[in-house]
């Protein structure tokens, strides 16, 4: 059951953080502490998930370039991906890591906004609970609230490189978002090569689903 709720949950609060930037692409990540970074705009990506469903509406997928471009600034995929593949990584040359990477991203997107545009709305709230810092690394905890009647913990995990906070994880109800793709990519490359998850996630990206 806890599972369950937290699968769907990421949904929103993984899109809640693609999304937010659309409201916000006149602020610099550069000039957000963690909290910041998180925070600057949830609240607006949470009306843009409800404006897509108004006849006015635009899609998300209509504005997929722009999505992409602007959550660049506020994702660390390169990060993301690394830490999903695992050890697999080092073992893999410059130009296969640049496509794992490429690949990884386009398969995020086509699985949060195929879910996103789904999305009916809700009475949720974000609320924002602590920041730790330490060094490069920080956590953002938070909670959405009235979330099918209950409470939801939520984690962002963030890494700074030059001088910009960056998300690399979302840990849902103690599930890792990381955690979970790399268990997938773990169990491919157990019996198959890395080759032959590069083919798998180009059919997945061309096919828009997920693993």
């Amino acid at each position: 059951m806890v599972e369950r709720k937290s699968c769907n949950c990421i949904l929103l609060t993984g899109l809640v953080v693609f999304v937010v930037i659309l409201g916000n692409s006149f602020v610099s990540a550069g000039a957000l502490g963690p909290m910041g970074v998180v925070k600057s705009g949830t609240d607006r990506a949470l009306d843009i998930l409800k404006e897509q469903q108004t006849p006015q509406g635009q899609k998300l997928r209509q504005r997929r370039g722009e999505i992409l471009q602007i959550v660049d600034q506020y994702f660390n995929f390169q990060e993301m991906a690394r830490r999903a593949l695992g050890r697999p990584w080092k073992d893999q040359p410059p130009e296969k890591q640049k496509e794992f990477v490429r690949l990884f991203k386009d398969l995020l997107f086509n699985t949060y906004v195929d879910r996103v545009e789904s999305y009916t709305g809700g009475d949720e709230r974000v609320l924002y609970d602590e920041e730790r810092i330490e060094g490069d690394y920080a956590r953002v905890r938070t909670r959405v609230s009235n979330y099918k009647t209950s409470d939801v913990q939520v984690e962002y995990r963030l890494r700074q490189e030059n001088g910009e906070w960056k998300v690399y994880d979302v840990v849902v109800e103690g599930i890792s978002f990381i955690d979970n793709y790399r268990s997938q990519f773990s169990s491919i490359l157990a019996g198959e090569s890395f080759d032959s998850l590069l083919d798998r996630l180009r059919q997945k990206v061309r096919e828009n689903a997920i693993l």
